[in-house]
């Protein structure tokens, strides 16, 4: 047990019950405006039941990024409840794609939850999100040849952050492409395919497997070449999609 938390803790909560959080409309956004404390602006994310307009919202996307985990946490959760396609500018949308790869996958789960249930952000996303991981798939070549090779059993022991910083985002960057390109046959969506079906790294390939059964006309021959995949969940998502599309 760590006692210098505990006491931390302790010393938060007890300081808390002196604070009323039945927190009105206008104390929330007043309280997200300030520099008060993290505890107060979580409390005010969770009891916020409407954004307003494009600065409420601005404001509430403002603490989806560069805060501390739990106002990210609460953000997120909040957004997949209230947000609005309406209230949406080129802030927002690079908010979205920074919080995609947050390291917290609770914070990446919410979004690309909050951005499934959108046809206007699937749409909008689609060509940046598609720029970004080619991107990033030429930083990983830069490194590797091989796409991915870096991440085999004899170079695990050696792999640093950056590399596993690189392969946390590519993996979330490609859960939201499996949304975004949903019915869709988008050649620059069909080139991410190509070059990810090759990595070493199961869970990217296993990525790689849900966009193209998620994608209109998905290609016979890379569907046939992930059903040949040898890892058991890759070959089990192409596995319908193959026998219909032949």
């Amino acid at each position: 047990m760590n006692m210098v938390n505990d006491k931390k803790t302790s010393y938060n909560l007890s300081q808390l019950q002196e604070i009323n959080f039945d927190f009105s409309q206008e104390e929330i956004i007043s309280n997200l405006k300030e520099d008060c404390d993290d505890f107060i602006k979580i409390f005010s994310i969770i009891n916020l039941e409407k954004i307003n307009n494009i600065e409420e919202t601005t404001l509430l996307f403002q603490h989806l990024t560069n805060h501390p985990t739990p106002i990210r946490e609460a953000v997120a959760l909040k957004l997949e409840e209230i947000y609005q396609d309406n209230f949406y500018n080129d802030f927002i949308k690079e908010q979205f794609l920074k919080s995609i790869i947050d390291i917290n996958p609770n914070v990446c789960r919410a979004i690309c939850s909050l951005i499934s249930k959108s046809e206007f952000l699937k749409e909008d996303l689609l060509l940046e999100l598609c720029n970004r991981i080619s991107l990033l798939l030429d930083e990983i070549k830069q490194n590797d040849t091989s796409l991915g090779g870096f991440y085999d059993d004899a170079q695990k022991i050696r792999k640093n952050h950056a590399k596993n910083k690189k392969l946390f985002s590519l993996y979330w960057y490609l859960e939201l492409l499996s949304i975004c390109a949903q019915g869709k046959n988008n050649s620059s969506v069909l080139e991410i395919i190509k070059e990810t079906i090759k990595f070493n790294d199961y869970t990217i390939r296993e990525k790689t497997a849900k966009i193209l059964v998620n994608i209109a006309k998905a290609p016979v021959e890379l569907l046939k070449i992930m059903n040949a995949d040898q890892n058991f969940y890759v070959k089990n998502l192409v596995y319908d999609k193959i026998n219909n599309e032949e």
